[in-house]
């Protein structure tokens, strides 16, 4: 089976992933050295915030716009793919494994007699509840074939972990390589919160609530875009982001000085800090629970959350400070007094989490 011919279709999609990323990491180091200048000037703080929460949203903006390019570069290709020739149907059907609901096809040479190693750079193709291989999931894995350059480039380009495609009849890839004995714990994959996050009433992206990975990237969120044909659901296409890549830079340029930077989400949940303690404490708690679940909460605000794995974080200034910010935040950017100390908060546009920055008390 030749996987990794590139097509023009996803050279040409290479191109556009290339430029935009080099201009996302342009404009986010631009955006560094601004914030540090303007950082100088303790009177700047809602110019400062501003900027850090742009810079974040045009991370997690560039993240959503590649898998929107490669949902559409997918529904180029689908609608151009013809049945499949029998004797490409048996070579398929012929390199088969299937572990419970997941049927996984060889991607990979002959020289690799064990297959590739988790994360190895080959993609993964799947079908699940279908073990016979049905003509639409031959056809998908055709079309998938076209994509797997682009998928690489999209991933080394933007190496926020992993790059998929869930169609709506259960035919899955994946890139880096996930082996049988991972992929078959997605169940159904279009029954997953991961294909659930994509916002199918508008046909745009949407985001998951951030989440731990268990594979050890630590805090995450996965972006995922719904491709149509007319109003027929084709399937959906999903990228994840690793907070600290998205995020660190911007929260160590924003805690100086006697100042600690806060990400989380409009509950309260913790996503990450500037603060050396605080962000142990994230990766400890969440670590022990196996699931994201340390929120700067108060104890009245955790129980008005009505989740019952909730774990209110040890700091309780913070947890009061997060608290009144988020209740006084205005969807915008805004600065206020809570117990003496100047805090700023602004809102991410893209995931509506919000970023805050906390100074020394006065």
């Amino acid at each position: 089976m030749s996987t990794f011919k590139p097509t023009p279709h996803s050279v040409l999609h290479l191109g556009k992933r290339t430029v935009l990323v080099f201009v996302v990491f342009l404009g986010g180091l631009i955006t560094s050295v601004t914030i540090l200048t303007a950082r100088a000037d303790p009177e700047a703080e809602d110019t400062v915030i501003r900027l850090a929460v742009n810079h974040i949203d045009s991370q997690l903006g560039a993240v959503a716009a590649s898998a929107e390019a490669l949902g559409k570069a997918y529904l180029g290709l689908i609608g151009t793919q013809g049945t499949i020739s029998r004797a490409q149907a048996l070579a398929w059907r012929k390199q088969t494994v299937t572990k419970g609901s997941a049927t996984l096809i060889k991607t990979w040479p002959d020289t690799l007699q064990d297959g590739p190693a988790f994360q190895a750079e080959y993609p993964s193709y799947l079908s699940y509840n279908d073990p016979d291989l049905s003509n639409s999931t031959l056809r998908n894995f055709a079309v998938f074939d076209k994509l797997t350059v682009a998928f690489r480039t999209a991933y080394e380009s933007l190496p926020f972990s992993w790059v998929y495609f869930t169609s709506a009849e259960h035919a899955f890839m994946i890139y880096p390589f996930v082996p049988l004995a991972n992929a078959e714990n997605n169940g159904t994959p279009t029954n997953t919160t991961f294909y659930q996050a994509a916002d199918f009433e508008n046909k745009r992206s949407g985001w998951t609530e951030p989440y731990l990975d268990l594979v050890g990237a630590g805090m995450m969120v996965t972006v995922s875009y719904p491709v149509f044909q007319g109003e027929l659901l084709l399937g959906v296409m999903s990228r994840d982001v690793t907070l600290e890549q998205a995020t660190k830079s911007v929260l160590a340029d924003l805690g100086i000085n006697g100042y600690i930077a806060l990400l989380v989400n409009a509950q309260g949940l913790a996503i990450d800090s500037s603060d050396p303690a605080l962000a142990a404490e994230i990766a400890d708690i969440n670590s022990m629970a196996k699931a994201a679940v340390l929120y700067y909460r108060t104890a009245d605000g955790l129980a008005d959350l009505k989740q019952q794995d909730a774990v209110a974080s040890q700091s309780t200034s913070i947890n009061d400070i997060v608290e009144t910010a988020l209740a006084n935040a205005n969807g915008g950017v805004s600065v206020h007094t809570i117990q003496a100390r100047k805090v700023s908060v602004g809102q991410v546009p893209t995931t509506g989490w919000y970023l805050l920055m906390i100074g020394p008390k006065s």
